[in-house]
């Protein structure tokens, strides 16, 4: 398990942006979710992949066990792409871009899978979606610059050769690893974890959302019910304004 250090300044040992994933960019607790307050002293960010943080040596030993996978996997991507500052630089955009955008995709999940209607879809599926940078990006606020190209539902034995065929022996195993996640969050109520596989920049970044309760899914879809047209509904959501 990785040690807990000081989450600010920006700058880290290894050279290079930090890759952020959704509690260090949103400054909240990876395992209870507190908010960071601003004028204390910031969260710690786990040291081996320094993509999330913890209030507490406390929280970090609960996550560990749930963390340990996806912490291994992003130490070893952040080092592959070491000697290429480009691709390290829109990595690092493209996490800190969905991480900003947590309940839109949670809305295109749960309608694309209609969870709603098919609880059980969230046990055995995963949702692919293919993001394109916008040709002004570089002048753009890091949550506007992104657009949806393309999106699909797989099985999980579709998305563990998807995987396999893109050389993704590491994140074959991180499907794996995550179905305890899964089956923890089923027992606290909700419908599980859905993993995302985030095509961007020729990379698949796989990140997970804690889905809803099988009843707030399906008040989710009474509401606003985007059915096969999730994707197009999402552009139109991201086109009109950060949701």
């Amino acid at each position: 398990m990785g040690e807990l250090e000081e989450s600010f300044p920006e700058a880290s040992k290894n050279k290079g942006p930090n890759w952020k994933g959704q509690s260090r960019a949103l400054k909240m607790c990876h395992w209870c979710t507190k908010k960071q307050e601003p004028g204390v002293k910031p969260f710690q960010a786990c040291s081996r992949c320094k993509q999330v943080i913890y209030c507490s040596k406390e929280c970090q030993v609960k996550s560990w066990p749930f963390h340990k996978a996806p912490c291994k996997m992003a130490a070893e991507a952040r080092k592959a792409t070491a000697n290429n500052p480009e691709l390290t630089q829109q990595v690092a955009n493209f996490k800190k871009w969905h991480a900003h955008h947590v309940e839109l995709l949670k809305q295109a999940a749960v309608c694309a899978l209609d969870l709603g209607n098919t609880p059980s879809n969230a046990d055995n599926h995963v949702v692919c979606i293919g993001f394109d940078e916008k040709p002004d990006a570089s002048a753009l606020p890091a949550e506007e610059r992104y657009m949806p190209a393309d999106g699909f539902t797989l099985t999980l034995d579709e998305a563990k050769e998807m995987l396999t065929q893109r050389g993704g022996t590491s994140a074959v195993q991180l499907l794996d690893a995550g179905r305890p996640n899964h089956e923890f969050m089923k027992k606290k109520g909700g419908l599980g974890i859905m993993t995302l596989l985030l095509l961007a920049h020729g990379t698949c970044d796989i990140t997970t959302i804690v889905l809803p309760s099988a009843k707030t899914a399906k008040l989710m879809q009474e509401a606003n019910d985007w059915g096969d047209g999730w994707l197009e509904c999402m552009a139109f959501v991201l086109a009109r304004g950060p949701m």
